[in-house]
């Protein structure tokens, strides 16, 4: 019976099923499938192997057909990390120190203003005394970026600790092109 595992491993078509048997031929005591009968059942259970010998025969041919993929041209090319990364808008915009960018105020604490810009972490700015009451949550504002992560390294640190914040100044609020046009017909 030993004999027959042996043979069975030898003449599978992958070299990765070599090393597994296939255990159905070898169940039985007297016959081949262990059933008895020599039909055309056993000789397709001999051909198929079950278990994970098969799910690492299909395995095999995917990883197969994947990489004789790129060489069809069937799929597309793939770009790599370092050209995704250069295009990608954070590197594009440069460095942030006094970059301008709108943001919108998402939350407020008394005087303190949360505003989401789009950056890895919001801003925290001081409400302004003139206007203070327009500078309400959902309201667009402008500011000028001076770091995108507040860090620092505390004395006898070995690395730097953040705030999980931006650092930025508050300009003022997003002016709309309508309001703009309505100031301009009154003056008219």
């Amino acid at each position: 019976m030993a004999a027959l595992c042996r043979t069975r491993a030898l003449t599978a078509g992958s070299h990765f099923l070599r090393g597994f048997p296939v255990s159905r031929p070898c169940r039985g005591a007297g016959t081949e499938n262990g059933t008895g009968s020599d039909s055309s059942e056993s000789t397709e259970s001999r051909t198929r192997p079950g278990g994970f010998a098969s799910a690492l025969e299909r395995h095999s041919e995917l990883q197969r057909k994947a990489e004789l993929g790129p060489m069809r041209g069937s799929l597309k090319s793939a770009e790599s990390f370092a050209s995704m990364l250069r295009q990608s808008p954070l590197m594009q915009m440069g460095p942030a120190k006094d970059k301008l960018v709108m943001g919108r105020i998402f939350h407020v604490v008394e005087n303190d203003l949360y505003i989401d810009f789009g950056g890895k972490f919001h801003c925290v700015c001081t409400r302004p005394e003139v206007d203070g009451e327009k500078y309400q949550v959902g309201t667009r504002v402008r500011l000028r970026l001076l770091d995108l992560e507040l860090t620092s390294r505390f004395l006898g640190g070995t690395s730097d600790t953040t705030i999980l914040e931006a650092d930025a100044v508050l300009l003022g609020l997003q002016e709309r092109k309508d309001s703009r046009s309505k100031e301009e017909r009154h003056e008219k």
